[in-house]
């Protein structure tokens, strides 16, 4: 997830290589570029951990300069997946208490196949951007499996851990702290459940389940009800039903004659639900009223306006996001299952489906989702394996905003109660990202008191 927006004995570890630091020393340090207080390296890792002396991979690394921070390092992950690190520091910088950059050394890094060496599948980038649910066309998907060849099977949050304890082992440092938000949130506890003695504490945001999720969005769909429910009872103003009317627009609603999709509705309103643009989701009842009525004109502007088509594969890698979620989920067919037996196996998981458990949206709109869609096409052969033991070891902090479209509650409410301790913070009227609100500033001293308590 996002951006989210999601979702481990990981395969051949690191320490059982004949010696991977070696090949992970990073280049010489030199002041990032318009970055005061950072230093900038490249952390050479394998492609494939199990092959050490093989093909490399070159990760940009920013660390800030403070490098005897009393606390030790401070592991900023981001989410998608597919989001970089390096160019997104100064604006989750921001997100800290400045008592907190003081006791830490901050550091981020891009994580593999993200940022301006990561993954760029042209076709796909332009046809979806950097979104979690928009159908994804057929030959975009091919496409991008093609290019990355052989490649495509080392892209799972796994290799991404293998990747941190590199970093780690290369700064000097016995453990770290990590931040994670969104599906950065996975990567931080799955990096927990490997390496429970390299972590100091863990802070999960908007969060990604250390189990995964189903990819059909079940539990999320539901959750749209509740949280557009509870909307319009805060607001005087809202006397119409937006859980109905958002039913009625996934089933029959038209814009400009054609049928209104319910990937685009779905991927609009979660897209609102970041703190960073509409997170009380204010206006949106009335949106999809006069929809439903005929009025579709703001409904046509929410599209516009509230999409991750055109995202750059720098800012959100399209070609990384599907690698690795192909990868960490667990779908109805298996990787080795011809692709020609595959369509059968998910139309079976498909109709076990019941309207139910996904109104406000339907079965259509499970069924042609990005992941979904995506991932019976792709031709991977390796999926992403987790530690037995699934309980949280390292003290940890869950944040999570009740307007949040991309994860639900519930998914934090597990997260809680599958760590053993684990302090679960529930925002009232926050959304996606709860660290980022300019508005309530929460995050920011939950953060503060944990890091420093």
């Amino acid at each position: 997830m996002r951006l989210v927006a999601l979702v481990a004995a990981l395969l051949l570890a690191c320490s059982a290589c004949s010696d991977p630091l070696e090949d992970a020393v990073p280049d010489a340090a030199k002041q990032c570029e318009g970055l005061a207080g950072f230093t900038c390296t490249t952390l050479s890792v394998p492609l494939d951990h199990s092959q050490p002396t093989g093909t490399k991979l070159e990760l940009a690394v920013a660390a800030a300069t403070n490098v005897d921070a009393p606390r030790g390092v401070l592991l900023m992950l981001t989410g998608g997946p597919g989001q970089p690190g390096i160019t997104l520091l100064r604006r989750i910088r921001s997100y800290l208490d400045p008592a907190v950059l003081r006791e830490y050394q901050l550091v981020m890094f891009d994580q593999r196949g993200t940022g301006t060496k990561g993954i760029d599948c042209p076709e796909l980038q332009r046809a979806v951007g950097g979104s979690d649910f928009l159908t994804p066309p057929a030959d975009a998907v091919d496409a991008c499996a093609r290019q990355l060849g052989p490649s495509i099977n080392f892209y799972g949050t796994p290799d991404t851990v293998e990747d941190i304890d590199l970093l780690r082992r290369s700064l000097g440092r016995d453990q770290l702290t990590l931040n994670g938000t969104s599906y950065g949130s996975f990567t931080a506890a799955q990096y927990g459940l490997k390496y429970p003695d390299h972590v100091r504490s863990l802070v999960l945001d908007s969060v990604v389940p250390h189990r995964g999720f189903d990819p059909f969005g079940a539990d999320l769909m539901a959750h749209t009800g509740t949280v557009l429910a509870a909307t319009c009872k805060r607001d005087p103003a809202c006397t119409t039903d937006p859980v109905a009317d958002l039913a009625w627009l996934v089933q029959r609603g038209e814009l400009d004659g054609a049928p209104v999709n319910g990937t685009s509705l779905i991927e609009s309103l979660s897209i609102l639900s970041l703190n960073s643009v509409n997170p009380s989701l204010e206006g949106i009842p009335k949106v999809l009223h006069d929809a439903r009525g005929g009025d579709t004109a703001a409904l046509k502007e929410m599209f516009q306006r509230a999409t991750s088509r055109g995202t750059p594969y720098d800012e959100l890698s399209a070609g990384l996001h599907l690698a690795t979620l192909c990868s960490d989920l667990r779908f109805p067919w298996k990787p080795d299952t011809p692709a020609d037996a595959r369509p059968g196996l998910l139309n079976t998981a498909i109709s076990k489906l019941t309207p139910s458990q996904l109104h406000p949206y339907d079965v259509r709109t499970a069924r042609n989702q990005l992941i979904v869609d995506g991932c019976l096409r792709w031709p991977a052969t390796r999926v992403s394996t987790y530690p037995a033991g699934q309980e949280l070891q390292p003290r940890t902090l869950i944040l999570h905003g009740t307007n949040d479209l991309f994860c639900p509650t519930s998914w934090a409410e597990w997260e809680r109660d599958n760590a053993r301790q684990a302090q679960l913070v529930v925002v009232p009227g926050s959304g996606h990202g709860v660290q980022g609100s300019q508005v309530d500033q929460t995050g920011k001293a939950q953060v503060r008191a944990f890091l420093l308590g």
